[in-house]
């Protein structure tokens, strides 16, 4: 069934702040499928499908993340470490065309600073906002498990602060 309504792209943006972390261990852990899928990170299992240059998750790899009944295709669009990730879902099981996430670290003086960007194209009009709320819970909830993985990893408490966008 073709669409007969232009979708509006939606986005949304996290900012978190953790204070006294470096930046290229909590890249060295981000990167790391094998640690999402053995953490609380999200509940989810995280394969490489093809492997990207220079590094598993570098750029050009393909992954496969399984979260519940729900089979998602990623990309790996941008991997310039420490401190640049991106990736775009493959339509399907998403409940979305065309997503994008956007990972931007940043050491600051007195910790890293964290930016989170996504957008995406609902498949149904009229629920984007409601995608928009869900993907933000959910990358939150994934940010504030690496902060309890970096803790487990390196012994170092990594309380968030987050920042409105």
């Amino acid at each position: 069934m073709a669409k007969t309504q232009a979708t509006r792209k939606f986005h949304y943006g996290i900012d978190h702040f953790y204070p006294g972390l470096d930046r290229q261990k909590f890249w060295d852990l981000f990167v790391d499928y094998e640690a999402w899928s053995k953490s609380d990170i999200l509940p989810s299992e995280i394969s490489i499908v093809e492997p990207g240059e220079g590094h598993p998750m570098g750029k050009g790899a393909v992954r496969k993340v399984v979260f519940g009944s729900m089979i998602i295709i990623e990309d790996i669009v941008g991997f310039q470490p420490p401190g640049y990730f991106s990736y775009a879902s493959r339509n399907g099981d998403m409940p979305v065309d065309e997503f994008l996430g956007e990972l931007f670290l940043e050491q600051e003086q007195d910790g890293l600073r964290v930016r989170y960007k996504g957008s995406f194209n609902p498949k149904h009009f009229g629920m984007g906002w409601l995608f928009r709320i869900i993907f933000r819970r959910a990358q939150s909830a994934a940010f504030r498990g690496l902060g309890q993985a970096y803790e487990a990893r390196y012994g170092r408490t990594a309380t968030i602060i987050a920042k409105p966008d």
